[in-house]
């Protein structure tokens, strides 16, 4: 089985992964001033920035959520994601509703 995240916090990817069986590797960093960008977090974890992605959830004109997984190094060009998804336009998600849309 997989390790336990610090302090035993599981995140629900890390809950599935259990659930299959699937081990896996938890990277924890300390974020100096609470706060570090992706390319950072890759590098403080010891990954290969190129092979690390971020998770972005979206939100579409229609109200639909979108999820966008992309490069650590990139970022979401909103227009090109809202013509992908066939919304008239497209925003990231409130940080405040993240839980509460994605469990």
């Amino acid at each position: 089985m997989g390790k336990k995240k610090e302090h035993g916090i599981k995140t629900n990817a890390m809950r599935i992964l259990d659930g299959a069986g699937i081990k896996y590797t938890v990277h924890t960093y300390e974020a100096p001033d609470g706060f570090l960008d992706g390319v950072s977090v890759a590098k403080a974890t010891g990954q290969n920035p190129e092979q690390v992605f971020k998770t972005l959830v979206t939100v579409g004109h229609s109200r639909e959520n979108y999820v966008c997984v992309i490069p650590v190094a990139e970022e979401l060009d909103l227009k090109k994601a809202a013509a992908h998804f066939g919304e008239k336009n497209i925003e990231m998600i409130r940080a405040a509703d993240i839980t509460k849309t994605t469990g």
